[in-house]
Formats: structure tokens, sequence, C-alpha cells
């Protein structure tokens, strides 16, 4: 799964967004286990994390801008069962939680989630 990881990072290095990476956390075994920490920095106010559990049997995530408190937040955990994208939701800035576009496939997921990003902090400007 190294090649997941240096995939995830490759394509973060080359996205207008982000002005530096680094992996904050590492594992993984011969059974197939991984668990990653990637962490960006988008500007001097923002900053992105990637966080990524995978097994043979099942997968957790989460992805979130924050600054000194979370922003945006999309994961898996199964907290909101009546979303109708359950497990896969997301937390916006106002605490609130809906429907999400991830999928649980961490390369696409990426891509839809730092696209959201630009969206959202075009609205800021």
């Amino acid at each position: 799964m190294i090649s997941l990881i240096d995939d995830l990072l490759i394509f973060l290095r080359g996205h207008p967004l982000v002005e530096g990476v680094r992996v904050i956390e590492y594992d993984e075994t011969p059974a197939g286990k991984l668990e990653a920490k990637i962490r960006c920095r988008f500007s001097r106010i923002y900053q992105f994390q990637i966080w990524l559990h995978i097994e043979p049997e099942f997968q957790d995530y989460a992805h979130q801008l924050f600054t000194d408190k979370p922003l945006l937040r999309w994961d898996n955990t199964p907290y909101y069962p009546d979303i109708p994208t359950a497990p896969h939701h997301f937390h916006n800035e106002h605490g609130g939680v809906s429907i999400s576009l991830l999928e649980g496939k961490p390369m696409e997921d990426l891509k839809k989630v730092l696209a959201e990003i630009e969206k959202w902090l075009s609205t800021l400007t």
C-alpha cells in the first residue's frame, strides 16, 4: 500500500492549493493493515489533513480542513445512519452534518475533497 501513499503525496505536491506536505504517521503491516496521516499546508491560515486506516475487511478515513479549529470534514464513522450516504458524511464549518460524495476510494475521494475546498475558499473572497 505504500504506492497508495506515494500516489496521494505526488498528487498533493502537484495541487495548486498545497504549499507543503508531510507524513505525520505511517504504519503498514505485512497482513495488509495501513494507518497513515498526511498533513498539508494550504496557506499561513489553512491546513489540511488526511487520515486513513485500511485493513483487508474495512477502511476508515477522515479528511479535514482546519485552522486552529475544524472547518470542513469528511469521514465515514458510523454515527449518522440516517444520512442517505451513511456511513460517509460531511461536517460543515457551522457544525452541520450532511451527505457526502465520498465513497472510500482514497485517490478519487481526495480529488473530490480538494475540489470542494476550492469552491468553499472561493466563497470567502
